[in-house]
């Protein structure tokens, strides 16, 4: 019986920690994409004399840094309200 009582604890403090670092994942995850989007958003803030060949380049690399940004931060928000089933 004593032995049963071990596992049960052990698996129950693996099973702490792995959500622990689940959550600490996703919490990074959320981070790099709203970086991802504060760079998309800077990438777009373009000057008035900006030459064209890179006004194109800016504004193509500002909306896909936008839109990578928003899937990174909003993709763990969604899995858990759809119900992750990791």
């Amino acid at each position: 019986m004593p032995q049963d009582f071990e596992d049960s604890a052990y698996t129950r403090a693996s099973l702490h920690r792995a959500l622990r670092t689940r959550k600490q994942r996703r919490r990074w995850q959320q981070v790099v994409g709203i970086l991802l989007l504060l760079a998309g958003y800077a990438s777009l803030a373009v000057s008035a004399d900006t030459a064209s060949e890179w006004l194109l380049l800016r504004v193509v690399g500002g909306f896909v840094l936008l839109f990578v940004g928003f899937t990174v931060a909003i993709g763990p928000t969604v899995a858990a309200l759809l119900g992750d089933h990791d």
